[in-house]
Protein backbone atom coordinates (compact mmCIF):
# COMPACT_ATOMS: atom_id res chain seq x y z
CA UNK A 1 0.00 0.00 0.00
CA UNK A 2 1.09 3.39 -0.70
CA UNK A 3 -0.27 6.56 1.16
CA UNK A 4 -1.40 9.18 -1.36
CA UNK A 5 -0.92 12.87 -0.23
CA UNK A 6 -1.97 15.08 -2.57
CA UNK A 7 1.16 17.57 -3.29
CA UNK A 8 -0.58 20.69 -4.00
CA UNK A 9 -2.54 20.24 -1.04
CA UNK A 10 1.15 19.79 1.23
CA UNK A 11 2.22 23.44 -0.34
CA UNK A 12 -0.89 24.53 0.68
CA UNK A 13 -0.75 23.63 4.53
CA UNK A 14 3.19 24.50 4.55
CA UNK A 15 2.26 27.61 3.07
CA UNK A 16 -0.51 27.90 5.93
CA UNK A 17 1.72 27.19 8.80
CA UNK A 18 4.44 29.34 8.00
CA UNK A 19 2.43 32.29 8.10
CA UNK A 20 0.88 31.05 11.26
CA UNK A 21 4.76 30.88 12.71
CA UNK A 22 5.35 27.29 12.39
CA UNK A 23 8.36 27.84 11.26
CA UNK A 24 26.84 -0.60 0.77
CA UNK A 25 24.69 -3.66 2.18
CA UNK A 26 22.03 -6.09 1.24
CA UNK A 27 18.73 -5.15 0.06
CA UNK A 28 15.80 -7.60 1.87
CA UNK A 29 13.15 -8.45 -0.74
CA UNK A 30 9.59 -8.54 0.32
CA UNK A 31 8.47 -10.67 3.13
CA UNK A 32 11.99 -11.48 4.63
CA UNK A 33 11.57 -8.72 7.32
CA UNK A 34 10.62 -10.49 10.60
CA UNK A 35 9.36 -7.64 12.50
CA UNK A 36 10.09 -8.98 16.03
CA UNK A 37 14.02 -9.05 14.97
CA UNK A 38 13.51 -4.96 14.11
CA UNK A 39 15.68 -2.99 16.27
CA UNK A 40 16.56 0.46 14.24
CA UNK A 41 16.91 1.84 11.78
CA UNK A 42 19.56 3.73 9.73
CA UNK A 43 19.98 6.29 6.92
CA UNK A 44 21.69 5.11 3.74
CA UNK A 45 21.66 7.97 1.98
CA UNK A 46 20.54 11.62 0.97
CA UNK A 47 20.15 13.17 -2.55
CA UNK A 48 20.30 16.71 -3.44
CA UNK A 49 17.09 17.45 -5.42
CA UNK A 50 13.70 18.31 -4.87
CA UNK A 51 10.97 15.30 -5.24
CA UNK A 52 7.27 16.14 -7.06
CA UNK A 53 6.61 11.99 -6.04
CA UNK A 54 8.49 8.47 -5.17
CA UNK A 55 7.89 5.06 -5.50
CA UNK A 56 9.51 2.18 -3.96
CA UNK A 57 9.41 -0.92 -5.53
CA UNK A 58 7.63 -3.35 -3.71
CA UNK A 59 10.83 -5.72 -3.27
CA UNK A 60 12.67 -3.15 -1.75
CA UNK A 61 15.47 -3.28 -4.57
CA UNK A 62 14.54 -0.27 -6.50
CA UNK A 63 13.36 3.47 -6.25
CA UNK A 64 11.32 6.06 -8.90
CA UNK A 65 11.65 9.47 -8.36
CA UNK A 66 9.97 12.52 -9.87
CA UNK A 67 10.37 16.32 -10.10
CA UNK A 68 10.62 19.38 -12.41
CA UNK A 69 13.14 18.19 -14.31
CA UNK A 70 12.42 14.43 -15.01
CA UNK A 71 12.09 10.94 -13.84
CA UNK A 72 15.56 9.67 -11.91
CA UNK A 73 15.70 5.95 -11.18
CA UNK A 74 18.14 4.10 -8.51
CA UNK A 75 18.99 0.68 -7.02
CA UNK A 76 18.34 1.04 -3.36
CA UNK A 77 21.67 1.09 -2.74
CA UNK A 78 22.90 3.73 -4.26
CA UNK A 79 22.19 7.58 -4.01
CA UNK A 80 23.38 7.97 -7.42
CA UNK A 81 20.31 7.22 -10.09
CA UNK A 82 21.00 4.49 -12.99
CA UNK A 83 19.40 6.08 -15.48
CA UNK A 84 17.04 9.53 -16.02
CA UNK A 85 14.75 10.90 -18.24
CA UNK A 86 14.67 14.62 -19.05
CA UNK A 87 11.35 15.24 -21.09
CA UNK A 88 9.90 18.46 -22.65
CA UNK A 89 6.84 17.63 -20.13
CA UNK A 90 6.48 17.95 -16.57
CA UNK A 91 6.30 14.73 -14.69
CA UNK A 92 4.32 14.76 -11.69
CA UNK A 93 3.94 11.44 -10.19
CA UNK A 94 5.54 7.80 -10.34
CA UNK A 95 4.55 4.65 -9.53
CA UNK A 96 6.69 1.23 -10.05
CA UNK A 97 6.29 -2.70 -10.21
CA UNK A 98 6.99 -4.91 -7.56
CA UNK A 99 10.38 -5.94 -8.88
CA UNK A 100 11.10 -2.51 -10.50
CA UNK A 101 10.99 -3.86 -14.02
CA UNK A 102 8.53 -1.06 -15.08
CA UNK A 103 7.77 2.66 -14.26
CA UNK A 104 4.60 4.85 -14.73
CA UNK A 105 4.63 8.20 -14.86
CA UNK A 106 1.75 10.89 -14.91
CA UNK A 107 2.46 14.20 -15.68
CA UNK A 108 1.10 17.85 -15.84
CA UNK A 109 -0.60 18.25 -19.21
CA UNK A 110 -2.68 14.40 -18.42
CA UNK A 111 -0.82 11.67 -19.93
CA UNK A 112 0.99 8.78 -18.38
CA UNK A 113 4.24 7.28 -19.85
CA UNK A 114 5.27 3.77 -19.28
CA UNK A 115 8.67 2.40 -19.67
CA UNK A 116 9.47 -1.12 -19.92
CA UNK A 117 13.29 -2.68 -19.29
CA UNK A 118 13.70 -0.15 -16.59
CA UNK A 119 16.46 -2.58 -14.35
CA UNK A 120 18.66 -2.90 -17.17
CA UNK A 121 18.67 0.92 -18.67
CA UNK A 122 21.57 3.37 -18.18
CA UNK A 123 22.23 6.73 -18.39
CA UNK A 124 20.42 9.46 -19.92
CA UNK A 125 17.98 9.79 -22.70
CA UNK A 126 15.64 6.95 -22.30
CA UNK A 127 12.75 7.04 -23.75
CA UNK A 128 9.23 5.49 -22.63
CA UNK A 129 7.95 2.71 -24.17
CA UNK A 130 4.59 3.98 -24.67
CA UNK A 131 2.31 6.83 -23.88
CA UNK A 132 -1.33 7.02 -23.22
CA UNK A 133 -4.00 9.55 -25.10
CA UNK A 134 -4.72 12.50 -23.51
CA UNK A 135 -6.72 12.55 -20.40
CA UNK A 136 -7.66 16.10 -19.63
CA UNK A 137 -5.97 17.22 -16.78
CA UNK A 138 -3.23 17.41 -14.46
CA UNK A 139 -2.23 13.35 -12.88
CA UNK A 140 -1.09 14.57 -9.77
CA UNK A 141 0.93 12.27 -6.40
CA UNK A 142 -2.10 9.81 -5.49
CA UNK A 143 -3.99 9.55 -8.51
CA UNK A 144 -1.51 6.68 -10.46
CA UNK A 145 -0.81 3.24 -9.47
CA UNK A 146 0.48 0.29 -10.95
CA UNK A 147 0.15 -3.86 -10.09
CA UNK A 148 2.95 -5.55 -8.76
CA UNK A 149 3.63 -6.90 -12.03
CA UNK A 150 3.19 -4.21 -13.94
CA UNK A 151 0.55 -5.07 -16.19
CA UNK A 152 -2.16 -2.94 -14.98
CA UNK A 153 -2.32 1.16 -14.39
CA UNK A 154 -5.05 3.10 -12.83
CA UNK A 155 -5.15 7.03 -13.52
CA UNK A 156 -7.54 9.60 -12.00
CA UNK A 157 -7.12 13.16 -11.24
CA UNK A 158 -7.69 14.76 -14.50
CA UNK A 159 -11.19 15.73 -14.25
CA UNK A 160 -14.44 13.33 -13.86
CA UNK A 161 -12.95 9.99 -14.83
CA UNK A 162 -11.02 6.77 -13.69
CA UNK A 163 -9.12 5.27 -16.17
CA UNK A 164 -7.51 1.43 -16.40
CA UNK A 165 -5.21 0.26 -18.22
CA UNK A 166 -4.50 -3.56 -18.99
CA UNK A 167 -1.57 -5.28 -20.95
CA UNK A 168 0.53 -2.76 -20.30
CA UNK A 169 3.88 -5.04 -20.38
CA UNK A 170 3.35 -5.35 -24.16
CA UNK A 171 2.05 -2.08 -25.18
CA UNK A 172 4.12 -0.08 -27.32
CA UNK A 173 3.91 3.35 -29.27
CA UNK A 174 2.47 6.76 -28.55
CA UNK A 175 -1.83 7.48 -27.84
CA UNK A 176 -2.76 4.00 -26.30
CA UNK A 177 -6.34 3.91 -25.72
CA UNK A 178 -7.35 3.00 -22.06
CA UNK A 179 -9.46 -0.96 -21.46
CA UNK A 180 -11.89 0.99 -20.06
CA UNK A 181 -13.26 4.44 -18.47
CA UNK A 182 -15.50 5.20 -15.86
CA UNK A 183 -17.70 8.25 -15.10
CA UNK A 184 -18.68 8.50 -11.57
CA UNK A 185 -20.45 11.93 -11.78
CA UNK A 186 -17.58 13.25 -9.45
CA UNK A 187 -14.28 15.03 -9.70
CA UNK A 188 -11.73 11.68 -8.70
CA UNK A 189 -8.67 12.40 -6.61
CA UNK A 190 -7.21 10.02 -5.21
CA UNK A 191 -7.05 6.04 -6.57
CA UNK A 192 -6.07 2.90 -4.78
CA UNK A 193 -5.35 -0.86 -6.86
CA UNK A 194 -4.91 -4.19 -5.20
CA UNK A 195 -1.24 -5.65 -5.66
CA UNK A 196 -3.08 -8.09 -8.82
CA UNK A 197 -5.28 -5.64 -10.17
CA UNK A 198 -8.13 -7.05 -9.49
CA UNK A 199 -9.63 -4.26 -6.60
CA UNK A 200 -10.02 -0.22 -7.14
CA UNK A 201 -10.61 1.85 -4.73
CA UNK A 202 -11.36 6.02 -6.17
CA UNK A 203 -12.55 9.19 -4.21
CA UNK A 204 -13.19 12.79 -4.80
CA UNK A 205 -15.59 15.36 -4.60
CA UNK A 206 -18.72 15.01 -6.76
CA UNK A 207 -19.73 16.98 -9.12
CA UNK A 208 -22.13 18.98 -7.10
CA UNK A 209 -19.23 20.47 -5.09
CA UNK A 210 -20.53 19.12 -2.13
CA UNK A 211 -19.87 16.19 0.13
CA UNK A 212 -17.41 13.53 -0.99
CA UNK A 213 -17.47 9.98 -2.69
CA UNK A 214 -15.85 6.55 -2.68
CA UNK A 215 -15.96 4.20 -5.67
CA UNK A 216 -14.97 0.55 -5.63
CA UNK A 217 -14.71 -1.78 -8.72
CA UNK A 218 -13.88 -5.40 -8.54
CA UNK A 219 -12.28 -7.68 -11.05
CA UNK A 220 -11.22 -4.40 -12.67
CA UNK A 221 -8.08 -6.50 -14.03
CA UNK A 222 -10.73 -8.86 -16.49
CA UNK A 223 -12.82 -5.77 -17.24
CA UNK A 224 -13.29 -4.32 -20.67
CA UNK A 225 -16.35 -1.84 -19.38
CA UNK A 226 -16.78 -0.25 -16.11
CA UNK A 227 -17.09 -3.06 -13.20
CA UNK A 228 -18.25 -0.33 -9.89
CA UNK A 229 -19.74 -2.16 -7.31
CA UNK A 230 -20.85 0.42 -5.05
CA UNK A 231 -20.61 4.15 -5.06
CA UNK A 232 -20.68 5.46 -1.43
CA UNK A 233 -21.54 9.13 -1.53
CA UNK A 234 -24.51 10.29 0.84
CA UNK A 235 -23.00 9.70 4.03
CA UNK A 236 -19.46 11.15 2.89
CA UNK A 237 -20.26 15.23 4.23
CA UNK A 238 -16.55 16.90 2.43
CA UNK A 239 -13.92 14.95 -0.21
CA UNK A 240 -12.04 12.62 0.50
CA UNK A 241 -8.38 13.10 0.42
CA UNK A 242 -6.54 9.80 0.76
CA UNK A 243 -7.62 5.88 0.39
CA UNK A 244 -6.64 2.52 0.72
CA UNK A 245 -7.81 -0.89 -0.36
CA UNK A 246 -6.33 -3.88 1.03
CA UNK A 247 -4.98 -6.82 -1.25
CA UNK A 248 -8.05 -8.79 -0.90
CA UNK A 249 -10.43 -6.06 -1.78
CA UNK A 250 -12.28 -7.06 1.39
CA UNK A 251 -11.64 -3.49 3.02
CA UNK A 252 -11.63 0.10 2.18
CA UNK A 253 -10.39 2.68 4.21
CA UNK A 254 -10.29 7.00 3.15
CA UNK A 255 -10.00 10.11 4.81
CA UNK A 256 -12.15 13.33 3.98
CA UNK A 257 -10.48 16.57 3.34
CA UNK A 258 -11.59 19.28 5.92
CA UNK A 259 -10.77 20.29 9.37
CA UNK A 260 -12.75 18.32 11.11
CA UNK A 261 -13.91 15.52 9.72
CA UNK A 262 -13.71 11.13 9.42
CA UNK A 263 -11.56 8.22 8.57
CA UNK A 264 -14.26 5.94 7.17
CA UNK A 265 -13.88 2.38 6.48
CA UNK A 266 -16.11 -0.08 4.83
CA UNK A 267 -15.48 -4.14 5.48
CA UNK A 268 -16.66 -6.47 3.43
CA UNK A 269 -16.21 -4.37 0.50
CA UNK A 270 -16.39 -7.43 -2.41
CA UNK A 271 -20.39 -7.99 -0.57
CA UNK A 272 -21.66 -4.53 -0.90
CA UNK A 273 -23.82 -2.40 -3.48
CA UNK A 274 -25.34 0.86 -3.75
CA UNK A 275 -24.46 3.58 -1.50
CA UNK A 276 -23.11 1.98 1.72
CA UNK A 277 -22.47 3.66 5.15
CA UNK A 278 -19.10 3.29 6.43
CA UNK A 279 -18.88 0.25 9.03
CA UNK A 280 -16.72 2.34 11.18
CA UNK A 281 -15.28 6.13 11.83
CA UNK A 282 -12.38 7.40 13.74
CA UNK A 283 -12.60 11.39 14.43
CA UNK A 284 -10.24 13.46 13.52
CA UNK A 285 -8.96 16.28 10.78
CA UNK A 286 -6.76 13.63 9.23
CA UNK A 287 -4.20 14.70 6.40
CA UNK A 288 -2.55 11.08 5.59
CA UNK A 289 -3.92 7.66 5.28
CA UNK A 290 -2.02 3.72 4.67
CA UNK A 291 -3.35 0.45 5.50
CA UNK A 292 -1.80 -3.04 5.92
CA UNK A 293 -2.21 -5.65 3.16
CA UNK A 294 -4.90 -7.06 5.00
CA UNK A 295 -6.51 -4.43 6.39
CA UNK A 296 -6.39 -5.24 9.83
CA UNK A 297 -3.87 -2.06 10.58
CA UNK A 298 -4.68 1.63 9.96
CA UNK A 299 -2.38 4.40 10.08
CA UNK A 300 -3.41 7.83 9.92
CA UNK A 301 -1.37 11.58 10.50
CA UNK A 302 -3.40 14.40 11.69
CA UNK A 303 -2.63 17.74 11.39
CA UNK A 304 -4.33 21.42 12.60
CA UNK A 305 -6.36 22.10 14.41
CA UNK A 306 -6.49 18.83 15.87
CA UNK A 307 -3.89 17.33 18.33
CA UNK A 308 -1.93 16.63 15.62
CA UNK A 309 0.23 13.40 15.36
CA UNK A 310 0.11 10.07 14.61
CA UNK A 311 -3.20 8.01 15.16
CA UNK A 312 -2.76 3.93 15.06
CA UNK A 313 -6.19 1.16 14.95
CA UNK A 314 -5.41 -2.22 15.15
CA UNK A 315 -8.45 -5.12 14.54
CA UNK A 316 -9.80 -2.90 12.05
CA UNK A 317 -11.58 -5.78 9.99
CA UNK A 318 -13.78 -6.64 13.12
CA UNK A 319 -14.42 -2.92 13.89
CA UNK A 320 -17.72 -1.39 13.68
CA UNK A 321 -19.32 1.95 15.18
CA UNK A 322 -18.53 5.17 15.22
CA UNK A 323 -15.70 7.54 16.46
CA UNK A 324 -13.52 4.41 17.48
CA UNK A 325 -10.87 4.93 19.44
CA UNK A 326 -7.13 4.67 18.34
CA UNK A 327 -4.48 1.82 19.71
CA UNK A 328 -2.27 4.67 20.27
CA UNK A 329 -1.42 7.81 19.56
CA UNK A 330 2.07 9.18 18.77
CA UNK A 331 4.08 12.91 18.78
CA UNK A 332 0.83 15.15 19.25
CA UNK A 333 2.14 18.50 18.84
CA UNK A 334 3.13 17.12 15.08
CA UNK A 335 1.93 17.31 11.90
CA UNK A 336 1.65 13.86 10.56
CA UNK A 337 2.08 14.81 6.60
CA UNK A 338 2.72 11.19 5.50
CA UNK A 339 2.43 7.95 6.69
CA UNK A 340 3.49 4.35 5.41
CA UNK A 341 2.71 0.73 6.57
CA UNK A 342 3.93 -2.46 6.01
CA UNK A 343 2.58 -5.34 4.52
CA UNK A 344 2.25 -6.87 7.68
CA UNK A 345 1.48 -4.11 9.65
CA UNK A 346 4.41 -4.54 11.47
CA UNK A 347 6.80 -1.22 10.40
CA UNK A 348 5.47 2.27 10.53
CA UNK A 349 7.15 5.24 8.96
CA UNK A 350 6.03 8.77 9.35
CA UNK A 351 6.77 12.40 7.90
CA UNK A 352 5.94 14.97 10.64
CA UNK A 353 6.81 18.28 11.13
CA UNK A 354 6.90 21.01 14.51
CA UNK A 355 7.09 24.35 15.39
CA UNK A 356 11.44 24.19 14.72
CA UNK A 357 11.89 20.59 12.93
CA UNK A 358 11.22 18.29 10.00
CA UNK A 359 11.32 15.02 11.40
CA UNK A 360 11.25 10.66 10.06
CA UNK A 361 9.73 8.76 12.46
CA UNK A 362 9.74 5.11 12.12
CA UNK A 363 7.36 2.76 14.92
CA UNK A 364 6.60 -1.08 15.51
CA UNK A 365 2.78 -1.78 15.61
CA UNK A 366 2.83 -1.65 19.31
CA UNK A 367 4.11 2.29 19.09
CA UNK A 368 7.55 1.45 19.88
CA UNK A 369 9.71 3.83 18.44
CA UNK A 370 12.37 2.12 15.89
CA UNK A 371 14.09 5.34 14.68
CA UNK A 372 13.78 9.02 14.65
CA UNK A 373 15.84 11.62 11.84
CA UNK A 374 16.37 15.28 11.83
CA UNK A 375 15.64 16.33 8.28
CA UNK A 376 17.73 18.82 6.23
CA UNK A 377 14.34 19.94 4.19
CA UNK A 378 10.96 19.68 4.28
CA UNK A 379 10.19 16.31 3.12
CA UNK A 380 6.25 15.28 3.36
CA UNK A 381 5.73 12.19 0.81
CA UNK A 382 7.25 8.61 1.53
CA UNK A 383 6.91 5.26 -0.04
CA UNK A 384 7.97 1.81 1.23
CA UNK A 385 9.06 -1.61 0.47
CA UNK A 386 6.42 -4.21 1.18
CA UNK A 387 8.02 -5.75 4.06
CA UNK A 388 9.27 -2.15 5.19
CA UNK A 389 12.72 -2.78 4.83
CA UNK A 390 13.29 0.23 2.59
CA UNK A 391 11.37 3.48 2.94
CA UNK A 392 11.87 6.79 0.71
CA UNK A 393 11.12 10.39 1.75
CA UNK A 394 10.83 13.30 -0.67
CA UNK A 395 9.53 16.94 -0.98
CA UNK A 396 10.06 20.22 -3.20
CA UNK A 397 12.81 21.26 -1.11
CA UNK A 398 16.81 20.88 -1.66
CA UNK A 399 18.48 17.77 0.15
CA UNK A 400 14.75 15.95 0.32
CA UNK A 401 15.25 12.72 -1.19
CA UNK A 402 16.35 10.16 1.74
CA UNK A 403 16.59 6.81 1.86
CA UNK A 404 16.50 4.61 5.18
CA UNK A 405 16.75 1.02 5.91
CA UNK A 406 15.52 -1.04 8.54
CA UNK A 407 17.95 -3.03 10.75
CA UNK A 408 17.09 -6.53 11.76
CA UNK A 409 18.81 -8.77 14.05
CA UNK A 410 18.57 -11.98 12.96
CA UNK A 411 21.82 -13.83 14.65
CA UNK A 412 22.28 -14.18 18.66
CA UNK A 413 25.28 -12.78 20.37
CA UNK A 414 28.96 -14.34 20.43
CA UNK A 415 30.39 -15.95 23.63
CA UNK A 416 33.64 -16.62 23.52
CA UNK A 417 36.99 -16.91 25.69
CA UNK A 418 35.04 -18.51 28.55
CA UNK A 419 37.34 -18.95 31.79
CA UNK A 420 37.00 -19.75 35.64
CA UNK A 421 38.87 -18.89 38.97
CA UNK A 422 39.95 -21.04 40.61
CA UNK A 423 41.00 -23.33 37.26
CA UNK A 424 39.82 -26.90 37.02
CA UNK A 425 40.98 -29.42 38.98
CA UNK A 426 41.95 -26.72 41.54
CA UNK A 427 38.51 -26.28 42.89
CA UNK A 428 38.04 -27.16 47.04
CA UNK A 429 34.91 -27.82 49.16
CA UNK A 430 35.60 -23.77 50.39
CA UNK A 431 35.61 -22.36 46.75
CA UNK A 432 33.29 -20.42 45.29
CA UNK A 433 34.18 -20.47 41.56
CA UNK A 434 33.75 -17.22 39.52
CA UNK A 435 32.71 -17.53 35.94
CA UNK A 436 33.50 -15.33 33.17
CA UNK A 437 33.02 -14.71 29.75
CA UNK A 438 33.16 -12.59 26.56
CA UNK A 439 29.78 -12.19 25.47
CA UNK A 440 29.33 -9.84 21.81
CA UNK A 441 26.59 -8.83 20.25
CA UNK A 442 26.89 -6.06 17.23
CA UNK A 443 23.52 -5.66 16.11
CA UNK A 444 20.89 -5.19 18.67
CA UNK A 445 23.16 -5.44 21.75
CA UNK A 446 23.32 -7.88 24.96
CA UNK A 447 19.93 -7.83 26.73
CA UNK A 448 21.19 -10.67 29.34
CA UNK A 449 23.34 -13.64 30.09
CA UNK A 450 22.93 -16.49 32.54
CA UNK A 451 24.99 -18.87 34.38
CA UNK A 452 23.42 -22.08 34.36
CA UNK A 453 25.11 -24.76 36.40
CA UNK A 454 23.97 -28.19 37.90
CA UNK A 455 25.93 -30.46 40.49
CA UNK A 456 24.01 -33.80 39.44
CA UNK A 457 23.15 -33.24 35.90
CA UNK A 458 19.76 -33.38 36.41
CA UNK A 459 19.04 -30.24 38.60
CA UNK A 460 19.96 -26.94 36.67
CA UNK A 461 20.02 -23.63 38.19
CA UNK A 462 20.35 -20.06 37.02
CA UNK A 463 22.72 -16.46 37.51
CA UNK A 464 21.95 -13.89 36.37
CA UNK A 465 25.90 -13.01 34.71
CA UNK A 466 27.35 -9.13 36.11
CA UNK A 467 28.58 -6.75 32.79
CA UNK A 468 31.99 -6.01 34.61
CA UNK A 469 32.84 -3.54 31.80
CA UNK A 470 32.72 -3.60 27.63
CA UNK A 471 32.22 -7.24 26.78
CA UNK A 472 33.03 -8.93 30.21
CA UNK A 473 30.37 -10.75 31.81
CA UNK A 474 30.80 -12.66 35.22
CA UNK A 475 28.30 -15.35 37.49
CA UNK A 476 29.37 -17.24 40.36
CA UNK A 477 28.70 -21.15 41.63
CA UNK A 478 28.36 -21.45 45.35
CA UNK A 479 31.05 -24.11 46.95
CA UNK A 480 29.98 -27.77 46.53
CA UNK A 481 31.18 -30.96 48.40
CA UNK A 482 34.24 -33.15 47.92
CA UNK A 483 34.12 -35.36 44.49
CA UNK A 484 31.38 -33.21 43.29
CA UNK A 485 31.09 -33.13 39.40
CA UNK A 486 29.93 -29.69 38.08
CA UNK A 487 28.35 -29.06 34.83
CA UNK A 488 27.48 -25.01 33.46
CA UNK A 489 26.76 -23.37 30.32
CA UNK A 490 25.97 -20.14 29.77
CA UNK A 491 23.10 -18.49 27.63
CA UNK A 492 22.67 -15.12 26.18
CA UNK A 493 20.07 -13.37 25.01
CA UNK A 494 20.48 -10.01 22.51
CA UNK A 495 17.83 -7.23 22.40
CA UNK A 496 15.04 -8.92 20.00
CA UNK A 497 15.37 -12.35 21.64
CA UNK A 498 17.96 -14.13 20.11
CA UNK A 499 19.50 -16.62 21.96
CA UNK A 500 22.49 -18.83 21.92
CA UNK A 501 24.37 -21.33 24.83
CA UNK A 502 28.18 -22.03 25.13
CA UNK A 503 27.28 -25.89 24.54
CA UNK A 504 25.94 -24.65 21.39
CA UNK A 505 28.89 -22.47 20.52
CA UNK A 506 31.46 -24.60 21.77
CA UNK A 507 30.15 -28.40 21.16
CA UNK A 508 30.34 -29.11 24.90
CA UNK A 509 29.12 -28.16 28.83
CA UNK A 510 31.95 -26.67 30.90
CA UNK A 511 32.78 -28.97 33.86
CA UNK A 512 35.09 -29.01 36.60
CA UNK A 513 35.48 -32.04 39.63
CA UNK A 514 35.82 -30.54 43.22
CA UNK A 515 38.93 -31.95 45.09
CA UNK A 516 39.89 -32.38 48.95
CA UNK A 517 40.72 -29.69 50.49
CA UNK A 518 44.85 -31.53 49.95
CA UNK A 519 45.32 -32.86 46.83
CA UNK A 520 45.77 -36.05 46.67
CA UNK A 521 49.50 -36.21 45.84
CA UNK A 522 49.86 -34.69 49.00
CA UNK A 523 47.99 -36.71 51.11
CA UNK A 524 49.71 -39.55 49.97
CA UNK A 525 52.64 -38.25 50.67
CA UNK A 526 52.03 -36.95 54.41
CA UNK A 527 50.70 -40.49 54.68
CA UNK A 528 53.55 -42.08 53.22
CA UNK A 529 55.92 -39.88 55.88
CA UNK A 530 53.41 -40.90 58.54
CA UNK A 531 54.10 -44.31 58.11
CA UNK A 532 57.59 -44.06 57.96
CA UNK A 533 57.56 -42.23 61.46
CA UNK A 534 55.54 -44.68 63.25
CA UNK A 535 57.73 -47.70 61.74
CA UNK A 536 60.86 -45.71 62.97
CA UNK A 537 59.36 -45.41 66.40
CA UNK A 538 58.37 -48.91 66.90
CA UNK A 539 61.52 -49.97 66.13
CA UNK A 540 63.00 -48.08 68.92
CA UNK A 541 60.35 -49.60 71.52
CA UNK A 542 61.15 -52.45 70.55
CA UNK A 543 63.49 -54.20 73.44
CA UNK A 544 66.83 -55.75 72.59
CA UNK A 545 66.65 -59.63 74.10
CA UNK A 546 70.31 -61.25 74.68
CA UNK A 547 71.50 -64.82 73.95
CA UNK A 548 70.59 -67.37 76.25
Amino acid sequence: MRSKNVFALILLLLTTLLCLGFSTFEVNASGDIETSKVYGVEMLWNNSMSVYDVAVSRGGNYIAVVNGSGLYYFAANSSSPKWWENPLVNFISVAISADGEYVAVGTQEGRIYYFNNSRSRIGASNAPTWGSIYMYGAIERGALDMSDDGNYVVVVGTDVNVWFYAGCTTKSGSDQPTTWVDYPESLVHVVDMSPDGRFVAAGGTPTSGTGGFVAFYKDAHNATSPPKLWHARSSLSFPIRDIAVSDDGYSVAAISNFEYDYLHYWANATGLSGDPNATWTGYGPFFSLDMSSDGDEILCGMGFPGPCGLHFWTDARMRSGGNQTEDWIRFEGSIGWDVAVSNDGGIIAASVTNASSYKALFFKSDGAMIGEFDLMQFSPLISMSGDGGIIAMGGPGWDSLYVFKVLEDSTPPLIENVYQEPINDTVTPDDEVMVYANVVDNESGVKKVNLNYSPDSETWYVVNMTNLEGNTWNGTIPAFDYCTWVNYTITAEDKVGNTITSEDEFGYQHQYHVIPEFPSFLILALFMAATLISAIFHRRRTPILSHI
